[in-house]
């Protein structure tokens, strides 16, 4: 059964085509019988031509009402036939050269029906020529105008040529019934064959999008073709925004990595897998792993590359990590023992330095020499005591308090910092209900002053820090000191919690101190720097660690239930 929306279409064809039929036959028959008055064919087809025009008007406002397709479809072929008989028997009957059109009529309705239709029209048409045929043998109706009635020497050859005629229609008849059913079967087949083809494209692309690893195709110019879910949520880029893209204005110049990589493979070596630091839509960094293969026909020439490739960002900041780790683990190690061997000695010396000092008549020369002995002992004594706080700090006391609070204390101390000049901008910005966790009130404050201190130091010529707190949605508690300074290369970013790794002077030993008590905290330190753009130091509390107040327990509730105009509960202030 062919489907409404197929039978209309063809019927519209059929519509177009019979009306430019009967037009060509009017033409050429007008060019071909010009002058000739015997044989008057450009009347009878200009009648012709004029009733398909007034037909096919009524044809094509047929076919927008609600009458069935199947029946317009025979009514339309039966005034076909009728037209074509009147045409056949005005233009000599057995002997018209129109008689052709019989056949075409039966190719038609093999279009639009299988073969049960096609023998019906073709009977229909073998019935209406033979019946005109033998009732102008029999001499039961006379010939059209114009032409002579048959004579008996003429006889032999018109019974001949009906008789061939009615063969013909029939056989015409036969084969295209055959051809349609044949047609109808190969549209089933085409139908299922391009429903498989759907349901397996569809199969195919929901395998790609199942897919957790990231996977484009471009052609071999690198514009991307394809783009598969998990490469939009890696890089943050929309499918249709990248489509037709160059690769490499996404992951750069990786035109080097994609010649290694195909050069392996036609050598038949082991595929190479190849790391490029990157930026998501948004501008973040990103760590890449990613492969790459040619992408073949059925010929085996290629077409273009096909790149699979993983978010690394997690995984090398884990290997950092650990390297990191282990790093702290053997410079703690010596510094609890250095510490412990260096203190006693230096406040011996210490000690004696002050007696002599009291007890000897010194020149003002001697005793500003004594002075700076102190003095450096007393900086020494400092570095010691900030080498046991990092080496073996002390136990971690957790208690429910309220970080707005806290982290507004520590930004407070900095403003009355003499660090902080007149070029300096301070911004806070807390949530407007309080934040009550579960930790050391002691530490949170060290770290917090640590960081926002640093900030401060990195804008030595004036700039801004902003101070956050937030609680997104995943429930995890961010910290942001966010600075416009002068940033951090990589290399400083690898070393920033390392031991005696300071850039401004110090001790080096106050971020060490800051990882080691976030780490105490179940936390963890992200940061985001570049040289020339400032820093971002977040510290991400666990959510596990977030508690409904208590008055009762909590300092910091009874002092906000107190003082609600506390700074922990304000919104931005410069």
């Amino acid at each position: 059964m062919i489907k409404p929306q197929t039978l209309q279409k063809k019927l519209q064809w059929l519509l177009v085509s019979r009306l430019m039929i009967a037009i060509i036959l009017l033409v050429v028959i007008g060019v071909i019988e010009q002058g000739n008055v015997s044989r008057p064919f450009v009347p009878i087809l200009f009648a012709v031509a004029s009733t398909v025009l007034g037909l096919s008007i009524l044809y094509y406002f047929t076919l927008k009402s609600r009458l069935p397709l199947v029946f317009q479809c025979y009514a339309q072929l039966s005034l076909d036939l009728g037209i074509v008989t009147w045409l056949v028997y005005s233009t000599g009957d057995i002997e018209s050269p129109f008689l052709a059109l019989y056949l075409v009529i039966i190719f038609a309705a093999s279009t639009l029906f299988g073969r049960r239709g096609v023998l019906l029209i073709g009977a229909s048409s073998g019935t209406l020529y033979g019946l005109t045929g033998l009732l102008i043998l029999v001499a039961a109706i006379s010939r059209a105008s114009g032409w002579p009635a048959n004579t008996e020497s003429s006889i032999k050859w018109v019974e001949f040529m009906f008789s061939l005629n009615l063969i013909a229609i029939f056989f015409v008849t036969i084969l295209s019934g055959h051809l349609a059913e044949r047609a109808r079967l190969s549209e089933t087949e085409l139908a299922t064959a391009t429903k498989d083809l759907a349901e397996y494209r569809l199969f195919n692309d929901r395998i790609i999008e199942s897919v957790r690893s990231g996977l484009i195709t471009t052609d071999l110019r690198g514009d991307i073709i394809t783009y598969n879910r998990a490469a939009e949520e890696i890089t943050g880029y929309k499918a249709n925004e990248v489509r037709g893209r160059n690769i490499y204005a996404i992951f750069g110049d990786i035109g080097q990595q994609i010649e290694v990589g195909l050069e392996s493979i036609r050598s038949r070596a082991r595929l190479p897998r190849f790391d490029i630091d990157c930026r998501t839509a948004e501008g973040a960094p990103i760590h890449l792993g990613f492969s790459v293969a040619p992408l073949v026909d059925d010929a085996e020439a290629e077409r273009g590359y096909v790149l699979t490739f993983q978010d690394l960002t997690e995984v090398m900041e884990l290997e950092r990590e650990v390297r990191r780790q282990e790093r702290l683990a053997a410079l703690g190690k010596m510094a609890a023992g250095l510490a412990h061997e260096i203190r006693n000695p230096l406040a011996s010396m210490r000690g004696s330095v002050q007696v002599l000092a009291s007890e000897l008549n010194l020149s003002p020369e001697q005793r500003q020499l004594m002075n700076i002995v102190l003095r450096e002992s007393e900086r020494l004594n400092r570095i010691v005591s900030d080498f046991l706080t990092y080496a073996r700090p002390p136990k971690t006391d957790f208690s429910q308090i309220e970080l707005s609070s806290i982290l507004a204390e520590a930004v407070a101390l900095l403003r009355n910092s003499p660090e902080l000049g007149p070029k300096h901008l301070l911004t806070e910005q807390y949530p407007c209900e309080p934040v009550f966790y579960l930790g050391d009130a002691n530490q949170l404050k060290q770290i917090f002053w640590n960081l926002s201190r640093n900030a401060v130091q990195a804008m030595p010529h004036g700039g801004e820090l902003k101070v956050a707190l937030e609680t997104p949605a995943n429930g995890d508690v961010m910290i942001s000191f966010t600075d416009t300074g002068q940033g951090m290369s990589a290399e400083q970013k690898e070393r920033l919690f390392e031991p005696f790794n300071s850039s401004s002077g110090g001790t080096g030993l106050g971020m060490a101190i800051v990882y080691q008590l976030v780490h105490d905290h179940n936390g963890k330190i992200l940061v985001d720097s570049e040289m020339g753009e400032g820093t971002t130091i977040a510290i991400k509390l666990p959510a596990d660690g977030l508690v409904s107040p208590d008055p009762q327990t909590s300092p910091t509730a009874n002092l906000l239930a107190e003082n609600p105009q506390t700074p922990a509960l304000a919104g931005t202030v410069n």
